[in-house]
């Protein structure tokens, strides 16, 4: 499910909290992967539980990058 669309930058707001949690569980993932279960990945889990808004911050950044898609 793609919510941001590179060439023409809309937002599906229909789909976004879903293509927001499927980002955050790859990120996660992607944590899990890269740095073990240490500091990183806990404060990183941490943040994405305990601020929405830092967690749709790093999905846009990411989007806006075409890292991942959704």
């Amino acid at each position: 499910m793609q919510t941001f669309e590179q060439s023409s930058q809309r937002i599906d707001y229909r789909t976004l909290e879903a293509a927001v949690a499927e980002w955050m569980r790859g990120h996660v993932e992607s944590l899990k992967e890269d740095f073990g279960e240490g500091e990183a990945y806990a404060e990183a889990v941490r943040l994405l539980d305990e601020d929405p808004w830092q967690a749709l911050q790093w999905y846009v950044e990411d989007m806006r990058r075409g890292l991942r898609g959704a």
